[in-house]
C-alpha cells in the first residue's frame, strides 16, 4: 500500500559546495552504483508543508546510505515541468535487524536498508503532479545518476493534519482486552495499550499515536515502526503515553488470512499503513508521519510539546 514511486530519468547535478557535507556510506556497502532509483516512501502529501521520506536503491536492491543530498522538486503542468523549491536531506537511522514473521511462521525479511533519508519540511503550494529531482554526493566525492521520482500533491488530506483535532476514539486497552486481541507484537504485553486516544485527549497531556502492524505490514519499507516508538517511549522515560493501534482486524487478518481496515483506522481515514501522529496538548496533530519513523524524529517533536 505504501507507494513506492520512481519514474523518469535525469542527471542531477552535484550539490554545490558548502551546501552540505557528504557523510561516509555504510560499510556494509562498500561500493557506489553508478545509477540508483529514487524511492519515495509515502504516498500522502497535502498543500503546504510536508514531510518527504524516500530512499536510493540500485538495480540489485542495495540502498546508497548516508550521503549528501540535495532534493529539487518541480511540478508538472502538461509536458513541462517547473522548479518549485528545493532543500538538503537528512540521513535517519532505524533499527536493521528487523525480521517480519507472519502467521504460521513464515519469516518475510523486508528491504534491507539501515535508515531513510528525510527532507524534515518542504512547502509544496499547489495540487498536481511533482517530480522529485535527487543530487547526490557519496563516498568519494561520486555524482551517481538518479532516477527522478513522481508524486501526487492533493489539494485536501486525508488522514489527520497538522493543527487538527484528532478524532476521540475509544479504542480498546489492556483493561478491557487481552494483549493478543490488542496487537500482532510477538511480546507478552508492552507500555503501549494503557490507554485509549479519547482518554489521553482527555486528560490535556501530549500524547503519540502509532498505527502499524508488526505482523501484517503490508508495505516493504514499513520497518519496525512499533518497536522503534517503544523505544522513543522509554528515551522519553515514560512522560507522555504512546498509543499502539492495529490498522487492520486482527481476527479477519488471523483466522481468514484477509487484511481489512480496522474501525479505528476507518476513523482516521487512513489510506495506508503505517502512521505516526504527535498529538499536543489540545488534542491536535503536532506532527504527522507517514510510512517509516525514526525515535530521534518523535523524541524531538515530544520535547516540543513538554
Amino acid at each position: 500500500m505504501l507507494a513506492l514511486a520512481a519514474c523518469g530519468s535525469g542527471s542531477p547535478t552535484p550539490v554545490p559546495p558548502g551546501t552540505e557535507e557528504p557523510t561516509a556510506i555504510s560499510t556494509s556497502q562498500p561500493t557506489v552504483a553508478e545509477r540508483y532509483s529514487g524511492l519515495v516512501a509515502a504516498s500522502e502529501f497535502v498543500v503546504g508543508a510536508n514531510r518527504f521520506p524516500f530512499g536510493l536503491v540500485d538495480i540489485n536492491g542495495q540502498f546508497l546510505e548516508g550521503a549528501a543530498v540535495n532534493v529539487r522538486f518541480f511540478l508538472v503542468d502538461g509536458e513541462t515541468a517547473t522548479l518549485k523549491t528545493e532543500a538538503p536531506a537528512h540521513w535517519r537511522t532505524i533499527p536493521d535487524d528487523f525480521v517480519h514473521v507472519h502467521e504460521g511462521g513464515d519469516e518475510h525479511v523486508h528491504l534491507e536498508f539501515k535508515g531513510i533519508y528525510v527532507v524534515d519540511a518542504v512547502v509544496l503550494p499547489e495540487p498536481g503532479i511533482w517530480i522529485a529531482d535527487f543530487a547526490v554526493l557519496a563516498e568519494g566525492n561520486l555524482s551517481p545518476e538518479i532516477e527522478e521520482a513522481g508524486f501526487r500533491v492533493l489539494a485536501e488530506a486525508n488522514a489527520p493534519t497538522v493543527g487538527s483535532r484528532v478524532p476521540a476514539t475509544a479504542n480498546l486497552t489492556i483493561n478491557y482486552a487481552p494483549f493478543v486481541d490488542l496487537s500482532s507484537r510477538r511480546v507478552e504485553t508492552d507500555e503501549l495499550h494503557n490507554v485509549s486516544v479519547a482518554e489521553a485527549r482527555d486528560s490535556g497531556e501530549p500524547f503519540v499515536v502509532v498505527f502499524a502492524s508488526p505482523q501484517f505490514c503490508v508495505s516493504a519499507m514499513c520497518g519496525p515502526v512499533v518497536e522503534v516508538m517503544d523505544d522513543a517511549r522509554e528515551a522519553l522515560g515514560g512522560a507522555v503515553e504512546f498509543i499502539h493501534i492495529e490498522p487492520w482486524d486482527l481476527a479477519a487478518a488471523r483466522e481468514q488470512g484477509q487484511l481489512s481496515a480496522s474501525p479505528e483506522a476507518l476513523e482516521w481515514h487512513l489510506p495506508t499503513e503505517p502512521w505516526v501522529f504527535v498529538v499536543d496538548r489540545e488534542g491536535r496533530v503536532a506532527m504527522r508521519i507517514e510510512g517509516l519513523a525514526t525515535e530521534d524524529e518523535i523524541v524531538a517533536a515530544v520535547r516540543e510539546l513538554l
